[in-house]
C-alpha cells in the first residue's frame, strides 16, 4: 500500500521539538545564577514547563479525536511564550514586568504590548515576510477565542465526512459528533500549530543568542519555520483568526495534505 511521505514540517518538529525544549530549559534554568530571586526567576522555566505539559497533553488529545480539548491547550502554550520572551531579556527590563506579573498587576497583553514596543524590532520577520510583532500579535488573538467555551470553539468537535453543494449558500455538510470524533484534517491543522509554537520557541532562543547549543541549531531552525510556511494548510493571511476557524475545507480534488 503507497504511504504518503511525511510533511517536512512534521520531520523537523520531530526532530527539533525534543533538543529545543532542552536548550530552553537548560537558558531559563532559575539554578544558573545564584545571585537571582528564584521566586522571580522560575516563572519563565515554569512557563516552559507549562507549555511543554499542555503541548504533550494536546498531542495525545489530538490523537483521539478530542480536537476542542487540544485546541484550549494551544491557547495557553502561546500565552506562556509571552513570559518565556520575557525571561530571555535583560534583567534590569524583565524583572519588574515579572514581578508586576506575579503579583496580578499587569496582563499578559500588556507585556506583549511592551515586548513589541521595546524588543520585538529586533527579531526581524515572522513566519512569511510581515515583522515579528505582527506575527506574534496575529497568533495571540488568533487563540483568543478559545479561552472560553464559544460556538467556534465547539466546531472543532465535529467529525466532517463529506460536503455537497454547489455555493457557500447552499452547501450541506455531514457530520459526527460525540466523545471521540477524530477529524484527519482537524488533526493535521493542529498538528501543525503544535510545530508552529516549538518554531517560536526555537526562534526565541535564537535571537537570544547566548546559548551555543542553540546556535547550532539555527539553520534548522530556520528550515523548520519555511516550511511551516509553505503548507497547504496555513493561507498566508494577515488575519490569523482564519487559521483557527474550525471549518476548513478544500474543493473536491485538491488535496490538502503536505509531503
Amino acid at each position: 500500500m503507497f504511504e504518503m511521505q511525511s510533511p517536512r514540517w512534521l520531520e523537523l518538529g520531530d526532530k527539533l521539538f525534543g533538543p529545543v525544549v532542552g536548550m530552553g530549559l537548560a537558558t531559563l534554568n532559575p539554578t544558573s545564577n545564584p545571585s537571582a530571586d528564584l521566586d522571580r526567576a522560575v516563572i519563565p522555566y515554569l512557563s516552559l514547563v507549562h507549555l511543554v505539559q499542555c503541548l504533550q497533553t494536546g498531542m495525545y488529545a489530538n490523537e483521539q479525536g478530542w480536537h476542542s480539548a487540544a485546541l484550549c491547550l494551544i491557547r495557553q502554550s502561546i500565552e506562556a511564550l509571552t513570559l518565556v520572551d520575557l525571561g530571555l531579556q535583560e534583567a534590569a527590563y524583565a524583572e519588574p514586568l515579572l514581578d508586576r506579573w506575579s503579583a496580578g498587576a499587569v496582563t499578559h497583553g500588556e507585556l506583549r504590548a511592551r515586548l513589541e514596543k521595546d524588543v520585538w524590532h529586533r527579531y526581524g520577520r515572522g513566519l512569511w515576510l510581515e515583522p515579528w510583532a505582527e506575527f506574534f500579535g496575529n497568533l495571540s488573538r488568533a487563540v483568543q477565542p478559545y479561552a472560553h467555551y464559544t460556538s467556534q470553539l465547539m466546531g472543532w468537535q465535529f467529525q466532517y465526512l463529506s460536503q455537497t453543494g454547489e455555493s457557500a449558500d447552499a452547501t450541506q455538510h455531514l457530520a459526527l459528533f460525540g466523545l471521540e470524533t477524530y477529524d484527519a484534517l482537524k488533526a493535521s491543522r493542529i498538528t501543525l500549530l503544535h510545530g508552529l509554537v516549538g518554531w517560536t520557541l526555537g526562534r526565541l532562543l535564537v535571537e537570544y543568542g547566548r546559548n551555543p547549543d542553540v546556535l547550532s541549531y539555527s539553520n534548522d531552525i530556520a528550515e523548520w519555520g519555511r516550511s511551516l510556511g509553505a503548507s497547504k494548510l496555513l493561507f498566508k493571511q494577515k488575519d490569523w483568526a482564519s487559521e483557527l476557524l474550525p471549518d476548513m475545507f478544500f474543493r473536491p480534488g485538491v488535496d490538502w495534505r503536505d509531503g
